[in-house]
């Protein structure tokens, strides 16, 4: 019977693998840092300086790991080279997925006084404005969702850079969908992402993208200007589509009466569907969706309801990383130390989400770590990166970070039998 302990080493090669990736961009005390503080946060589940010191478990002061770590946090610019290089490690995951999720985030930090660059927030939590910074996240997943890859996110302040949401979203956008690698993937944005000067934006780059409405625009249809209340009294719905979300470890089936009209955002713009769905009870909503190769309303209400069916993926990641890395908790004082800890933060959790497929079905089913429920069949259902975090804090309790990672080298010497090497000798 396998014991969680015997995971410390293939864990340890795992994420030595995916730091080697490093190398060539970073320098070596750089490249370092990032290795400890990866294994640090996932170890830790924590991105408080201290904590993530303390699990280095390292031989000089406490007060020492942190002067060191801090310093290389406060570095200009690293968050971005960080975020650059996240991404880059993750190319091949993210070739395999067909949905890019643009999300707006914040973390709130109602009682902070000092730390740099606090800023007015909406807590969507409390439903009220607070103190805090907004995150622009992006994450990417496959059409079955079992392949789900946290590739961006960056942290920002309004009163401590001179920029816009919009300018922070396309580059975002930008750095997870290059324009010659984009032609099969569909970006998918909440309500968050109805502004004119976005949809235009992705237009004119020709990137696929499917964008929740929020009925305040004109579109034009057959040569005028539209109204949304117009637009849905002249689409048919004959289309009933089911769409299964999970909430609470229980499937919720959630059914719409869709359709689909061509429209323009512009009078003489590219041609456009707009998906209305009407669910039962509740009013009308709406999905713009620009698609290269889309011939029928049909074939468009087929896809634009499978892309945004999985944005709910990302809220999910959310929840997962305030959850089990206290992602809220953060608390530096300088705003690039902030910046970068949520790119370590993002870096960590991509690991997590994409280097352990081989190793989280063994993991997950041990016994000594009581996560798996074998008994119920609806565990199946959770999310599994909840346990995956849960598996790498108990694995890495005893354990410290490797040094470097050795290899049993390979006998080249050729082995005779007995008689053989007898009868050479007598040659001899």
């Amino acid at each position: 019977m396998s014991s969680f302990r015997d995971f410390t080493k293939p864990l340890q090669i795992k994420l030595h693998q995916f730091c080697a990736n490093l190398a060539p961009r970073f320098s070596r005390p750089v490249n370092k840092f990032i290795q400890q503080m990866v294994f640090g946060i996932l170890k830790s589940s924590s991105v408080q300086l201290n904590s993530i010191g303390r699990s280095l478990q390292e031989k000089i002061s406490l007060k020492k790991v942190t002067q060191r770590l801090g310093a290389h946090l406060g570095k200009p610019g690293l968050w971005q080279e960080i975020s650059t290089a996240t991404v880059a490690m993750q190319t091949a995951s993210l070739r395999q997925c067909g949905f890019v999720i643009v999300d707006l985030s914040d973390i709130a930090k109602t009682y902070a006084q000092k730390m740099e660059g606090l800023a007015g927030v909406y807590d969507g939590s409390e439903g009220d404005t607070a103190k805090g910074y907004w995150l622009c996240n992006i994450t990417a997943v496959n059409d079955d969702a079992t392949i789900v890859v946290p590739a961006y996110s960056e942290l920002f302040s309004h009163t401590a850079e001179v920029t816009s949401e919009n300018e922070k979203l396309l580059h975002a956008v930008e750095q997870v969908m290059p324009l010659d690698e984009a032609a099969n993937q569909i970006m998918v944005q909440d309500r968050g992402g109805d502004r004119e000067t976005l949809l235009k934006a992705h237009l004119q780059a020709g990137r696929q993208c499917i964008v929740r409405q929020t009925a305040k625009r004109h579109l034009w249809y057959k040569g005028k200007a539209r109204s949304f209340k117009y637009l849905t009294q002249h689409t048919d719905l004959p289309w009933v589509y089911t769409v299964e979300r999970i909430h609470k470890n229980k499937v919720r089936k959630l059914t719409f009466a869709c359709g689909a009209i061509s429209v323009q955002l512009e009078a003489t713009g590219k041609r456009l569907w707009l998906v209305v769905m009407k669910e039962r009870r509740r009013g009308h909503c709406w999905l713009l969706c620009y698609f290269k190769d889309c011939p029928s309303a049909q074939a468009a209400v087929e896809l634009a309801m499978k892309g945004y069916g999985l944005r709910w993926k990302i809220e999910e990641v959310h929840r997962q990383i305030k959850m089990d890395y206290h992602w809220e908790a953060i608390r530096l004082l300088r705003y690039e130390a902030l910046k970068t800890m949520n790119a370590l933060l993002w870096m960590a959790v991509s690991f997590l989400y994409t280097r352990l497929e081989a190793l989280a079905q063994a993991i997950i089913r041990l016994k000594d770590l009581g996560i798996d429920n074998q008994k119920t069949k609806t565990d199946l259902l959770r999310f599994k990166y909840y346990k995956l975090a849960f598996a790498f804090t108990r694995i890495m309790a005893i354990s410290r970070l490797y040094d470097q990672i050795t290899f049993p080298k390979p006998d080249r010497q050729i082995t005779l039998p007995l008689a053989e090497l007898a009868l050479a000798r007598t040659n001899w």
